[in-house]
């Protein structure tokens, strides 16, 4: 419930963007793609609710969001074997693009692998 105050001031919410209906409607357009598997429309659902999320707006933040989203979304895609390789390919496909380096996708990998390790080491459990 909004204060009086608040019912009275000159802020207008028009313009911010509700996560939940954003990533309704993102979903709803990738159901839209019929030659997609379910698992690559996940990448890319999760890939878009990030960089959203994240205001994600230049190429030039592309590198930061790929080692921030191989971070956050690690363990998830650890799990998932075609996430993790549905994640590696769209790395490819930024680096193709020249939006993302090579060294940025290392990075991201041993992140990846850092994960991994820390998981299967019985005394980080």
């Amino acid at each position: 419930p909004m204060t009086f105050e608040e019912v009275l001031s000159d802020n207008d919410s028009e313009d911010e963007v509700d996560d939940d209906i954003a990533d309704l409607e993102d979903r709803r357009m990738l159901d839209d793609f019929l030659d997609v598997t379910k698992d690559e429309k996940h990448i890319m659902h999760m890939w878009n609710s990030f960089v959203r999320k994240q205001s994600i707006l230049a190429d030039s933040h592309i590198p930061w969001a790929c080692e921030a989203f191989s971070q956050h979304h690690g363990e998830q895609l650890l799990q998932n074997s075609a996430l993790l390789w549905g994640w590696r390919f769209f790395m490819i496909k930024l680096w193709n693009h020249s939006l993302l380096d090579a060294r940025t996708l290392d990075t991201c990998n041993t992140i990846l692998d850092g994960i991994k390790n820390e998981s299967s080491d019985p005394r980080k459990r």
